[in-house]
């Protein structure tokens, strides 16, 4: 189960304070500590848990290197600066503890559990362990005795060697597809240089993450750990990315054993940990083995006596896992096994009742409540959590998607993942039996490929588009996997559509158009809906104006009857609209105050001179000001008809009734014609609407802007022009700016971790109807400003000149499309997506090919996209900075300085 593993569960009742109040502490080095203190329970229990997660295992490592992860985790405890050969072990004994270590695909962790009286002498302990280990030739020679053994021991385990056998199947590329402790033959060509070498890459302060937890004192923990580990050198080892290629077949393997019984695994990638479709594979397999009551053993054992055990497991790892079906059976029954196990697993998708899937939410709930229960469990859970998903409080995250899984998700999720060209099957057979191992594969293949023939067809989501008479377009999507319904109107406006007269109008609109409908208030409209338990209001962009809402399953239809009074009946009373008014120009006041929005907003100014863009979307304070009731009316009525609308709603509703619903509540609106549509791109008082692109900067003095603030650090956006929302290339801009930003980005990683010059730094992508930009953003002190714009600009010139690696294609694409697909699981983002997409011409359905798009670029399209956007001669330099001392410098400032009065001009 791997609610066990991550500390999650589906109870309706909110976390245990352990899951998620974790102190987290980065030291100089790059060394994490994470602290878990008191007891769940509210019980000072005296016992407390130290362990160190060292993020190397054996996917890290080269065939050659096979093992050797594993092997440097047996030395560690032969023998450090300060413990002699088995010291460190009587240590933590002696103070009522035990110590011991494991080493799995993805990390090596080392755990104490002991009296909190003794917490700094476990610290103590294991920093000298990790930090000044001794490797002894003749100690290194009797322990690869004992990991040899220990390989012969596992050879003679029929269930190891299946699971050996069946990840090594498979995968084809991946390390996953080799065993932990590595081969016989590797471990004995193993000597002092290797293990030292390894040592010296990966366990660096930048790899380990330290997991105290049970009942401490943070401060004293933090100070211990400092004291012990600031020695410990930093770095970022390399993680070995390599690509498993996508399974095209089924496959098989089998082998003979002296054993009693056939042992048979069939395995199917799923993705890694973090992916939202893991909660609901972890409720699949719940429902599938991880009990007597679950359907494999009492189906298959029990009702047909085809297996003599059966179990599910899902291997959620740092990289794509497998999912895995397990049985032992009698050699006669071996192949029947294999199609057993498919059937039943294909069952899911349409047999599970509202019973079982209770049942398996109980079951992942009891798996965290066993683990919460003592120390070293909750720092298990932390340290899976942080080093594993990348969050030590995934699990707050991860039991908010167990609860949300629904039939319909277990169905999807079968539907996805088991299919015949996905399946591998291996077997560990007696050698009595009949046969040959090849015929046993061949037939096990062909019995994988015929019970997943006969797959039931699992319904997808209905989609459906219609255009009302008027020209308005609605889109529904019925997923009733949640009692949720999400509203999504769209109209092409916004900033885009303005002029500088009337800057800010649209939101104006957008703040009052939920201010007051038909014969309700402000007030009452607030009231009807939290009545009905829903959100409604109005958004605006650079592109577009719109309303959202969401509503759950039983209020839908009072919620679009509300939605619709909004936009066919806003009453824009006086008394709201000065009201709103004076808010927008206090967030004008207060956004002046900000200096990264005051540095994008004159990098804005700067790039788009007279273009509509070049404007803040909260408009100036006259332009505001003057705005009156009429306008706001005329503006909202001309710019903003029904008949241009885009309407998509998504959720759990008929999709018949929705149309009947928005045709007979929108359909009678009339339809804007050709001249009224003219008129709108003319009417100065309507705003006309603005075509034109922005316009390069040519001259070196308009490269450079800068504004003087009051405040401790310097603020820079070095920018260029960008995309349009259906530039063929912007796929590729969106890898790019990937590949900069980010943790784990080049900018990142030189500026901030290498030369420690920054404290933010970020690249970002923001497209538009009309080209959009490109731009770096950082923060840092004013005194390092100069060093930290050439690194910048150093490392966009390297990007530009020279193509980025294969891995960082990789990673890049992986954290685009894992980062798209948690955004995308709301219905409220669906419908954002097919609304958004659809009034920019850009076709309803694109937004589902998101995946394909970004795994289909390459390096020379990245290459390409560098080339025609960082041009050095379009780069724009907006700087935010304390006064400068100099004479010189005060006359580059083409802005009025920072002790004048605050204005439109000045932000």
């Amino acid at each position: 189960m791997l609610a066990l593993a991550l500390g999650a569960g589906p109870a309706a009742r909110p976390l245990p304070s352990a899951v998620h109040d974790v102190e987290t502490h980065r030291f100089d080095n790059g060394l994490t500590l994470h602290i878990a203190a008191g007891d769940p329970r509210g019980v000072a229990a005296p016992v407390i848990a130290v362990q160190a997660w060292v993020g190397v295992g054996s996917a890290d490592e080269t065939p050659p290197q096979a093992g050797l992860a594993h092997v440097i985790e047996h030395m560690l405890f032969k023998g450090s600066t300060g413990y002699g050969v088995g010291e460190l072990t009587r240590a933590i004994e002696a103070s009522g503890g035990e110590i011991n270590a494991w080493t799995s695909f993805d990390q090596t962790v080392f755990h104490a559990v002991l009296g909190r009286d003794h917490v700094d002498g476990a610290i103590d302990a294991l920093g000298d362990t990790l930090t000044t280990p001794r490797v002894d030739p003749d100690e290194l020679a009797l322990e690869r005795n004992v990991i040899l053994e220990e390989i012969r021991q596992g050879s003679d385990d029929p269930a190891r060697s299946v699971a050996q056998s069946l990840f090594a199947t498979a995968y084809v590329s991946h390390p996953y597809r080799r065993p932990v402790i590595g081969t016989a033959e590797s471990v004995r060509r193993f000597g002092e240089r290797e293990l030292v070498e390894f040592f010296r890459s990966y366990y660096v302060a930048d790899n380990l993450t330290l997991v105290v937890a049970g009942d401490v004192d943070p401060a004293r923990v933090r100070r211990s750990v400092e004291r012990r580990f600031r020695a410990m050198p930093s770095g970022r080892p390399t993680r070995r990315v390599t690509a498993e290629p996508a399974q095209t077949s089924p496959r098989a393997v089998a082998a003979f054993r002296d054993v009693s019984e056939a042992y048979v695994a069939v395995g199917f990638h799923v993705p890694a940990a973090r992916h939202p479709d893991v909660a609901a594979l972890d409720v699949a397999a719940i429902l599938l083995g991880e009990s007597e009551s679950a359907r494999l053993p009492r189906r298959l054992r029990d009702r047909d006596q085809v297996v003599t055990g059966a179990s599910a497991h899902i291997h959620a790892l740092r990289d794509p896992g497998l999912f895995v079906l397990s049985a032992t059976a009698r050699p006669r029954d071996a192949q029947d096994s294999v199609a057993g196990l498919v059937d039943q697993a294909l069952t899911l998708a349409s047999e599970v009742t509202q019973d079982e899937l209770d049942k398996a939410r109980i079951a992942a709930e009891a798996g965290l409540v066993r683990q919460l229960e003592t120390a070293q469990g909750r720092a298990r859970s932390v340290g899976w959590n942080a080093t594993v998903a990348g969050d030590p409080r995934f699990a707050h995250v991860y039991l908010d998607r167990i609860r949300a899984v629904r039939r319909h998700d277990v169905a999807t999720a079968v539907d996805r993942y088991f299919r015949s060209d996905n399946a591998t099957v291996a077997a560990i057979l007696p050698q009595r039996a009949k046969g040959k191992t090849a015929v046993f594969a061949r037939e096990a293949e062909k019995r994988v490929r015929r019970a997943l023939a006969q797959a039931p067809v699992t319904p997808v989501p209905i989609e459906k588009r219609v255009t009302l008479a008027n020209g308005a377009v609605l889109i529904v999507r019925r997923d009733p996997s949640v009692p949720v319904v999400a509203m999504r109107a769209v109209w092409r406006g916004g900033q885009r559509t303005e002029d500088a007269q009337h800057a800010g109008a649209s939101t104006v609109i957008a703040r009052m158009i939920t201010r007051g409908c038909a014969m309700r208030d402000a007030a009452a409209v607030a009231d009807r809906i939290d009545r009905l338990g829903g959100s409604l209001g109005g958004v605006t962009g650079r592109n577009s104006f719109g309303i959202a809402s969401e509503w759950l399953a039983r209020s839908w239809r009072d919620g679009l009857d509300l939605f619709g009074d909004c936009i066919l009946d806003p009453t824009f009373a006086k008394a709201e609209l000065d009201r709103e008014k004076q808010m927008l120009l206090d967030d004008q006041i207060a956004q002046n105050d900000n200096p990264t929005q005051v540095a994008f907003r004159l990098f804005s100014e700067t790039l788009y001179g007279d273009h509509p863009y070049a404007r803040d979307v909260l408009g100036t304070a006259k332009s505001v000001g003057d705005l009156t009731r009429a306008n706001v009316i005329e503006i909202y009525r001309e710019r903003y008809p029904v008949s241009q609308m885009t309407l998509a709603v998504v959720g759990d509703v008929d999709i018949d009734e929705v149309i009947a619903r928005v045709t007979k509540r929108f359909g009678a609106a009339p339809k804007a014609t050709k001249a009224s549509i003219a008129a709108k791109a003319t009417k100065a008082a309507i705003a006309p609407k603005a075509t034109n692109a922005p316009k390069p900067i040519s001259t070196a003095s308009d490269r450079e802007v800068y504004r003087y603030l009051e405040r401790a650090q310097a603020h820079l956006v070095i920018g260029y022009p960008g995309a349009t929302v259906d530039a063929p290339d912007r796929f590729a801009l969106e890898v790019l700016v990937a590949v900069l930003g980010g943790q784990s980005g080049r900018l990142f990683g030189e500026l901030r971790d290498k030369q420690g010059l920054v404290y933010r730094v970020s690249a970002h992508s923001i497209e538009g109807i009309d080209p959009g930009f490109v731009a770096v953003y950082l923060s840092c002190a004013p005194e390092k400003l100069g060093a930290a714009v050439a690194a910048v600009r150093a490392e966009l010139d390297r990007i530009r000149d020279s193509a980025i690696t294969t891995e960082e294609l990789v990673r890049a694409r992986s954290y685009l499309i894992g980062s798209h697909q948690i955004a995308m699981q709301r219905r409220a983002a669906i419908a954002n997506a097919i609304a958004y997409h659809e009034a920019y011409g850009l076709g309803w359905q694109t937004w589902a090919t998101y995946d394909d798009a970004i795994n289909a670029v390459t390096v020379d399209d990245v290459t390409a996209a560098a080339a025609s956007y960082l041009k050095p001669e379009l780069a724009i330099t907006a700087t935010v900075r304390p006064p400068a001392k100099t004479p010189a410098a005060k006359k580059r400032s083409k802005l009025t300085p920072a002790s004048a009065p605050r204005s439109r001009g000045a932000s």
